[in-house]
């Protein structure tokens, strides 16, 4: 498959303009020829879909990237427009229709970091457009939207890769280069608090997924509670256990709160993972976030093996006489995650691009089963695929 750099950009521009916008034949007219690895031309053609926080963000450290040029953007869901950060900034167009910025033969694959709600539907439109799309972290409102998304990006010979953004803090790489050092033996659980107090982002949760970008239906201060407060954590402790999630039980604070009705003065919740048990012993993760609780607490991952036991910088081993011994441990050498060489990697390598994506998707059916659980109030079984 053709990487997404300006080769494909000038491939499409030659297309027949009579082929219809968003046709799945246009796939077919990329040039297939391996784009060069250097220089100018060697850059990847971005459209930005989400001018809002994390749509800034990115924006301004890709400008800071040499492998990438925004060369346009737009924001479908209404958001205040601003100029593109970088040198040439005021030069880039900030599109008011997504259709426009699709049709643009030099924009070679998407970022997409718009609301969540909407994140699948503008995904899917991108794709059939023959445009590579990335979508930052939570990717999509449920698991479904997600693997619908990769089925359209099959079909289309397109890309689809969700940004790996979450994997960069010193307390997860210490504990993975913990994991990895295999000194704590098989590892049977994993805990993290997080309490604190926090003012939080103002977003609209999957509940109104069903209403247009600004309209009435959609609750300004409505909050995803696990989509945007737990994914990072579910995303680290796969990481870290390694093993497939069985089941998930999770229980919103105060009790009985839906979903649907969290507010940005009530953000509390406790998600327990049950693991499968392999050819070892049976593994289970506890999440408890309460960041409205006042009093602060933030142990980072606290880990428990077959051999011994790490928390807070420090690990716990048992010697031969019984002993419990700590000493300890360095803060981790691991260089912090380059998110975005990691997408220009993913951008080249459809394998690669697959595996992050297949990393979401079990996060993403980790917090369908929360969600679900917290309203049910019991235990959630996931699906064997």
């Amino acid at each position: 498959m053709d990487s997404p750099t300006s080769s494909q950009s000038e491939t499409q521009a030659a297309a027949p303009g009579g082929a219809p916008s968003g046709a799945p034949s246009r796939a077919a007219s990329v040039s297939t020829a391996a784009a060069t690895s250097t220089g100018v031309d060697a850059r990847i053609r971005l459209g930005l879909i989400g001018l809002g926080p994390a749509g800034q963000f990115h924006a301004e450290r890709l400008s800071l990237r040499p492998e990438f040029e925004i060369v346009a953007a737009c924001d479908p869901a209404g958001q205040p427009a601003r100029r593109l950060p970088g040198p040439r900034g005021t030069d880039r167009s900030i599109n008011c229709d997504l259709a426009e910025l699709l049709a643009r033969a030099d924009v070679a694959a998407v970022l997409i970091t718009g609301p969540t709600p909407h994140r699948a539907d503008w995904a899917e439109r991108a794709l059939r457009a023959g445009k590579h799309v990335c979508l930052d972290p939570p990717p999509c409102a449920n698991a479904n939207e997600l693997r619908h998304l990769r089925s359209a990006a099959r079909d289309t010979g397109r890309r689809l890769t969700v940004l790996p953004t979450f994997r960069g803090s010193a307390d997860f790489r210490t504990a993975l280069d913990v994991v990895r050092g295999a000194r704590l033996g098989s590892l049977n659980a994993a805990r993290l608090v997080s309490w604190g107090k926090v003012v939080p982002p103002v977003v609209t949760a999957p509940a109104s997924a069903s209403a247009a970008p600004g309209a009435n239906g959609s609750v300004v201060g409505e909050v995803d509670l696990f989509a945007h407060f737990a994914y990072q954590y579910v995303d680290q402790v796969l990481q870290l256990l390694g093993r497939r999630p069985q089941s998930v039980f999770a229980r919103i604070l105060p009790a009985g709160q839906s979903v649907a009705s969290i507010t940005s003065t009530s953000i509390a919740f406790t998600l327990a993972i049950a693991f499968d048990t392999g050819v070892d012993a049976a593994a289970d993760a506890l999440i408890d976030v309460n960041l409205t609780s006042g009093a602060v607490l933030q142990t980072g991952w606290m880990l428990a093996g077959a051999r011994g036991g790490y928390s807070g910088g420090r690990i716990y081993l048992q010697e031969e006489s019984g002993e419990i011994c700590d000493e300890p441990v360095p803060a981790s050498d691991r260089p912090a995650s380059d998110v975005y060489g990691e997408l220009v990697a993913t951008m080249r390598d459809e394998s690669q691009a697959a595996s992050f994506v297949d990393d979401a998707e079990t996060v993403t059916r980790v917090l369908d089963a929360a969600r679900e659980s917290s309203r049910i109030g019991q235990s959630v079984p996931l699906e064997t695929e």
